[in-house]
């Protein structure tokens, strides 16, 4: 039976629909306490095989990087050899022009982070802290040479996506995944009552005085017109979901603002937004894998978000297949001779020599 030392692989996720698509991927499941966890560590686990991996699937008690960054700390108590952390879930995509760029259901690979709600607040407005002691670090050599790996096998992985979603999406059936309609609307096109439609107090007419329906309500209740959208009427998802490498902007507040996304994925060169890789990658060796579910606007809603979790749970499993687990060394091997003993103290045999050997003269062996 394995140990918490045999594990050198753990998936944190944030959310119960991202942890739940993750342990389907589990074979060879432990029993929740089998392994037990040390003294002070507050984590909850699951454990079990992905492949020929043993892995553990971390649980988070909440969103954002303050739980990400205590769960990741906990987790150095119990399992000391993680060598590789998978953050794994959804999040907000930063889109592309038409059919063109990131869509809904593909799924983004964080090589760095940038912690983009960190800084000082003006009266003028919003400045980001971005000294060098500000910023998230670099991952180490292992993990970046790993993601480059994963990048020049970018093709054959999107087809073990496809593959692993696929069978993944089976028990949902065409009805609920035809159901899944990609649209975006442009940045200026706001989630408020459209005419006809309209709110109580004369509201929703410019972005600083919101009604709260239009803060909650849905892009039919709110009367949005889907003509509108920059995409075609008639696209569901793409038959295989891409898959991207970039940097993803990480913070604590949940992005729903196309010119606040737009500003910063062109002034930081994010592809996308998620709220927990700021907390976990200064504490273990991370990548970040994520199933775009919106598009960080107004108009964001849950309806893609389990599609975008099993998504990303998809991409693990293909991408634990190229993952190396690291072997203990051999032991030396012990010197081999087709001699004879020569020396013997007691009876104990403690050397050996050829058997041609011979010595002449006056010769003393002290023991």
């Amino acid at each position: 039976m394995a140990s918490r030392d045999d594990f050198e692989i753990c998936v944190i996720c944030a959310l119960p629909l991202e942890a739940n698509a993750v342990h389907a991927l589990f074979e060879d499941v432990k029993e929740e306490n089998a392994l037990g966890k040390a003294s002070g560590d507050t984590n909850a686990y699951s454990t079990g095989k992905i492949g020929s991996h043993n892995v553990v699937l971390v649980y988070m008690p909440g969103m954002g990087k303050v739980p990400a960054a205590a769960v990741s700390e906990n987790l150095k108590k119990s399992f000391k050899n993680i060598k590789l952390a998978l953050l794994v879930g959804i999040c907000g995509g930063v889109p592309g022009k038409g059919t063109e760029g990131i869509m809904l259901g593909d799924v983004i690979v964080g090589k760095n982070i940038v912690h983009y709600d960190f800084g000082r607040e003006y009266e003028n407005g919003f400045i980001q802290k971005d000294g060098p002691e500000d910023t998230p670090g670099r991952q180490p050599p292992g993990i970046r040479s790993f993601i480059r790996k994963l990048e020049s096998r970018k093709e054959a992985l999107e087809k073990k996506l496809s593959e692993y979603l696929d069978s993944m999406l089976k028990p949902w059936g065409s009805e609920k995944i035809d159901s899944l309609k990609d649209i975006l609307f442009p940045p200026d096109y706001w989630h408020v009552h459209q005419p006809p439609a309209t709110c109580t107090g004369g509201r929703c007419k410019n972005l600083t005085d919101l009604c709260e329906s239009a803060l909650k309500g849905s892009c039919e209740e709110l009367g949005c017109d889907m003509s509108e959208s920059v995409r075609p009427s008639d696209l569901i998802r793409r038959p295989t979901p891409n898959i991207y490498f970039g940097s993803v902007a990480s913070g604590d507040k949940v992005m729903r603002s196309a010119t606040l996304r737009d500003k910063i994925s062109e002034r930081e060169a994010v592809i996308a937004f998620d709220m927990e890789a700021v907390g976990v990658w200064d504490y273990l060796p991370c990548i970040l894998i994520k199933g775009v579910c919106d598009y960080s606007d107004s108009h964001k809603n849950k309806s893609w978000q389990e599609y975008a979790a099993v998504a990303a749970a998809a991409f693990t499993k293909a991408v634990l297949e190229e993952w190396t687990p690291s072997q203990p060394d051999a032991p030396p091997k012990a010197a081999e001779s087709s001699g004879g003993p020569v020396f013997n103290n007691h009876n104990s045999k403690i050397g050996y020599q050829g058997r041609d050997m011979s010595f002449t003269g006056n010769n003393t062996f002290t023991f």
